[in-house]
């Protein structure tokens, strides 16, 4: 027969353990559910910051980003294998201040003296596009079938991709702001093992690519006082 203070001790036992599994398992859904770091993406310039290089098997070694990039279309070849490595990753929110298509005009203002406050619907669209730091345009193929990044479902599968917003907007007196239009993007660094081609093989060293995430863009405002500026310098 079990004793009425040894079960009261068991269900202590069993109800602390309960406690510190959900006191352990609480801060990862905070986490998971929490928002992403905002980024100006006016200003941003993490793409452009990195600087790639490629240094061949044979030790000849080259930093310019058309090199590189030359280097890197080896990958395309049936001839050549490739492989990357991440070496950094991060998401981000990147927020874009967009003109209000319905008008046709950049930020409401309402700066006059003695000035009621605004209110207005706002509705625009903005393009958020693949980026890397060798070149302008993105070979999609190339990254996410050679190279693997980008290659889930999380992923967008498009080079640009065009998303559309509105918002209610207040502007106090004394205030300017715009509708803006924010985009959740990996920001990745990759080295790029090459395996064949020209020397044999090479390695790259510090590819940046930033990709959209599949998700939907979200609408907000800017707003600052009349004498400040706004994400885009206005």
């Amino acid at each position: 027969m079990i004793s009425t203070s040894t079960s009261a001790s068991r269900m202590a036992l069993t109800l602390g353990a309960v406690a510190a599994a959900l006191a352990l398992a609480a801060p990862a859904a905070s986490a998971a559910q929490g928002s992403l770091p905002d980024v100006n993406g006016h200003t941003d310039k993490w793409v452009e910051e990195g600087s790639p290089s490629v240094t061949y098997d044979n030790g000849y070694q080259v930093n310019s980003a058309e090199e590189v990039k030359r280097a890197l279309e080896q990958c395309n070849d049936s001839n050549v294998s490739c492989s990357s490595t991440t070496l950094e990753s991060k998401q981000v929110t990147k927020w874009f201040d967009v003109d209000n298509a319905g008008m046709g005009i950049g930020p409401i203002q309402n700066c006059s003296p003695g000035a009621a406050e605004i209110n207005q619907t706002l509705s625009g669209t903005r393009t958020f596009s693949w980026g890397w730091n060798v070149g302008a345009s993105v070979d999609i193929t190339l990254v996410k079938d050679k190279l693997g990044v980008g290659a889930s479902a999380q992923y967008s599968e498009t080079n640009t991709e065009s998303k559309s917003g509105d918002i209610r907007i207040t502007i106090k007196p004394g205030q300017k702001g715009m509708l803006q239009l924010g985009h959740d993007m990996e920001q990745r660094v990759s080295d790029v093992t090459i395996q064949g081609g020209e020397f044999g093989g090479a390695k790259i060293s510090g590819l940046r690519t930033e990709i959209p995430l599949n998700t939907s863009a979200r609408a907000d405002t800017d707003v600052v006082a009349c004498g400040a500026t706004l994400k885009n310098g206005r």
